[in-house]
């Protein structure tokens, strides 16, 4: 079971590949630093006209409230980044897909990192690694009467994020999952419906994404022979073990205790039961949102209370194995039926 279940993910990551490598660098061109422009307080904007240099600080009359998604489109230089709008559109004026321009008041460093995938990530100080077509968070001071395309200036670099968790498809994981679903019905039990799936919570940090996923499975025993079962054999071979020295009463005890399972386990054959889990994969993100297969990691919660007991899914299925009755212990449950049934007869 554990090594199907790794089988599943190692083909994902076999299909998705590895997150690239640095293989070089080239030069960035500098952009032009507006403050050096600054005549009596104020600045030369990109429209020719002129706004007050606090708008380089995010605060005053010029706040640096104005938020959007944005994928990146082009990097002209270490201050100006070219990207295109994604929803939610911050403004009635743009539709999803518009131009804006991002004027950075901290630049990026004047050298990019060529990646073995053949793309350029640009970096800086405080930045995440920015890649053309890469998705970020982006907050910063709205041009005031910005003509053709948006212009906003990014004050800080902590304002230039990669995208947050709603931005990223997470359908690798939610696969991870349905693949969870599946494994624990191997063995004993087949599913009567598909698994239903549903995103409890999500977040990326430090260049990780954690999706946090509540699961149900509807499932049934497998069918075959009803005594068969570990704990009915097990009490079945315990009655022809001691079938001459067994009182009336702790043999009706036992075959009380037969009768009871053998209805739990047809019951269990013949319907549908209901199991929810809640499971938590982690795995890494680059700045782009695409996830790394090979890094993820499944955890189950074992609570309570819930969310404070999280195993990897490998020792899960390993916990619920060891769980399963065995004949022996159906052997030990009749002993004590028996003593304890002839403790209380008269």
């Amino acid at each position: 079971m554990i090594a199907t279940f790794t089988s599943i993910l190692l083909a994902v990551f076999l299909v998705a590949g590895c997150a690239p490598k640095v293989g070089g660098t080239i030069d960035v061109p500098v952009g032009d630093d507006l403050t050096t422009t600054a005549v009596e307080g104020t600045v030369v904007s990109p429209y020719g006209n002129t706004v007050a240099l606090s708008i380089f600080k995010g605060e005053g009359k010029y706040p640096a409230n104005f938020s959007l998604t944005m994928t990146v489109r082009d990097v002209l230089d270490t201050r100006t980044i070219r990207g295109e709008i994604t929803p939610p559109i911050p403004f009635l004026e743009v539709q999803e897909g518009n131009m804006i321009y991002l004027y950075l008041c901290t630049p990026l460093s004047e050298k990019a990192d060529k990646l073995s995938d053949g793309t350029i990530g640009y970096k800086g100080d405080g930045y995440p690694q920015i890649v053309v077509g890469g998705k970020y968070d982006v907050t910063g001071v709205l041009q005031p009467g910005w003509q053709d395309y948006p212009f906003v200036y990014v004050t800080t670099a902590s304002q230039f994020k990669q995208a947050s968790a709603d931005s990223i498809d997470t359908q690798i994981f939610i696969d991870a999952a349905r693949s969870f679903a599946e494994q624990v019905t191997v063995g004993k039990y087949h599913t009567t419906a598909a698994p239903v799936i549903t995103v409890d919570s999500k977040y990326v940090q430090a260049g990780k994404m954690e999706v946090v996923m509540l699961v149900k499975t509807m499932t049934a025993l497998n069918s075959g022979t009803i005594d068969d079962e570990p704990m009915i054999a097990g009490e079945l071979q315990y009655l022809r073990d001691h079938s001459t020295t067994l009182s009336s009463v702790a043999k009706k005890a036992v075959e009380d205790d037969i009768a009871y399972w053998r209805g739990t386990i047809k019951s269990a054959m013949n319907g549908s039961s209901e199991t929810n889990y809640i499971i938590k994969i982690v795995g890494d993100v680059d700045a782009t949102g695409n996830i790394d297969v090979g890094s993820l990691q499944v955890y189950v919660d074992e609570g309570a209370p819930k969310g404070n007991a999280w195993v990897l899914a490998a020792q899960y299925f390993k916990n619920m194995r060891s769980a399963f009755a065995t004949v022996a212990q159906g052997d030990a449950n009749a002993a004590s039926l028996a003593s304890a049934a002839d403790a209380k007869a008269p």
